[in-house]
């Protein structure tokens, strides 16, 4: 569950981060349905919406899940928001001079 330190509003649970690609959360559409009424009609005609905070889409099999990024990554990537990979690890250079912690000291 997710609450707003300023505000007080809580986030329910059936928010789940994707684990591929993790500036993107999903949350079953019967769930989303539930609770955002409105953004489920313009997802059902568009397959997309926006409100204040979050870009939505529906995704899957049959179009039954939604995800969502948050407002600002939208805006910066459009579509090729909701595909942003995890960075992978291997790609970075090391800093030879860096020793790891298991490494003895000389």
């Amino acid at each position: 569950m997710k609450v707003c330190p300023k505000c007080g509003y809580i986030e329910y649970e059936y928010w789940r981060q994707n684990r591929w690609r993790t500036n993107v959360e999903f949350s079953p559409l019967e769930q989303f349905r539930d609770n955002y009424s409105e953004l489920t009609r313009d997802l059902e005609k568009d397959s997309f919406a926006i409100d204040q905070f979050y870009a939505y889409r529906l995704s899957g099999k049959g179009k039954t899940i939604v995800e969502r990024i948050i407002i600002q990554e939208y805006n910066a990537a459009g579509m090729q928001g909701f595909h942003i990979p995890r960075e992978k690890v291997e790609s970075h250079s090391r800093d030879l001079h860096q020793k790891k912690l298991v490494e003895p000291l000389p």
